[in-house]
């Protein structure tokens, strides 16, 4: 039983569009059988049924409204025919289906607030059509066509509807898109002491080898390799930041040079002084081990911002599991806690959760994956695998 409330929960926007559907169909299918004609319910499931493909992974919105609004044109087309309109009307002039009506104004608002705007008000504009024409031009008594104002007034407030959506979804991205420029100019303040410190490398090693030079010229080879190496490594730690900076798909380096694995334990210390709430789990020795800066830093900040969203969504948690270890070359970091509402307060990657979608942009740039969501009843977890392989 817990299963199935689960899924419910989360499809809630489904249940809800399929239980729309329903009422009306209930609807559609009691003045059928008043009127003797069941036209109107195959023609609520029709185009119901082909709004509902827009949840299809990989559905293209448009195609699914063309082929809505389409139909909904060609039923109301088909009813001027003779063969048709005497089905349509044995008992009386009626052949309108207020679940094909809802599933338009469903395609209505689904592409005013995710298609592109040219294609959005064509069909929005083509949609009027099928709604407002559809008493117009199917029934046969024009005091029945009184009924195209409340039509029309239901493909306004569908309208209205969509471009509200559209304006929050705009927003949202917009929001987005200024934490992922405030994250890169971040990075642009801290690329002057990424460079500084493998420049110096390279100078230390330079230094060394003159002395080398002169002392044991047999070792000279040894030392160019090393500064050869420390060139490398400082090229490959500015393309990776400069990628970042313009946008680009490569890797990132750190947002924090400070910030170590070893500095866990006091970020926990500070979140937790009493040591009740937080379990701390790392392997033997991690806090030690020489890591990518950018790896190190990382992990340590996506601990930092696990905790913050803990303080922040769930005050009444009662348990937080922090494990940071090394598995399979690569850096893996978990943070689980409890007290998560029924409603699934906790901010999802890429979502509302600015600060997860700004780790989850660091995290992808360090070609690492990064989920967060709910992984038990009242549980949610942050778990994110950084590869070491490649990484500098």
């Amino acid at each position: 039983m817990i299963r199935p409330l689960r899924w419910v929960r989360r499809h809630v926007d489904l249940v809800v569009e399929l239980a729309a559907y329903a009422v009306w169909l209930l609807a559609d299918a009691v003045i059928s059988h008043t009127t003797g004609n069941y036209l109107p319910v195959v023609a609520g499931i029709a185009v119901a049924g082909i709004v509902l493909l827009r949840r299809r992974p990989g559905a293209d919105a448009v195609l699914v409204a063309v082929f809505a609004v389409g139909s909904s044109l060609t039923i109301s087309v088909l009813t001027l025919t003779p063969a048709v309109g005497l089905l349509g009307r044995p008992n009386g002039p009626y052949f309108l289906s207020f679940a094909e009506l809802l599933a338009l104004a469903v395609a209505v608002v689904t592409v005013l607030r995710r298609c592109r705007l040219r294609p959005a008000l064509l069909l929005t504009a083509a949609a009027a059509v099928a709604i407002v024409g559809s008493p117009v031009i199917r029934f046969a008594q024009d005091d029945a066509r009184g009924l195209a104002l409340p039509c029309a007034l239901g493909w306004g407030g569908a309208v209205a509807v969509g471009l509200v959506l559209r304006e929050v979804e705009t927003r949202r991205r917009a929001a987005l898109a200024d934490v992922r420029a405030a994250e890169r100019m971040e990075l642009a303040r801290e690329l002057h002491d990424v460079v500084a410190h493998h420049v110096t490398g390279i100078v230390v090693a330079a230094q060394a080898a003159a002395v080398v030079a002169r002392t044991s010229p047999d070792d000279v080879d040894r030392a160019l390799a090393a500064i050869e190496t420390a060139g490398t490594d400082a090229l490959a730690a500015m393309r990776r930041m400069v990628g970042v900076l313009r946008g680009q798909d490569g890797t990132e380096a750190t947002r924090t040079p400070g910030a170590e694995l070893r500095e866990v334990h006091t970020l926990v210390r500070r979140f937790d002084p009493d040591a009740r709430l937080v379990r701390l789990a790392t392997a033997p020795g991690l806090e030690h081990a020489v890591l990518p800066a950018g790896i190190a830093a990382t992990g340590y900040r996506v601990v930092q911002e696990a905790l913050t969203n803990v303080r922040r969504h769930a005050p009444d948690a009662t348990a937080v599991e922090v494990d940071v270890r090394m598995r399979e070359e690569a850096l893996v970091v978990s943070v689980r806690n409890d007290g998560v509402s029924a409603g699934g307060a906790g901010p999802r990657a890429g979502s509302s959760g600015f600060g997860l979608a700004g780790m989850a942009e660091r995290v992808g740039a360090l070609d690492g994956t990064l989920t967060a969501g709910p992984t038990g009843p009242g549980e949610w977890t942050v778990s994110v695998r950084l590869p070491l392989r490649g990484a500098r």
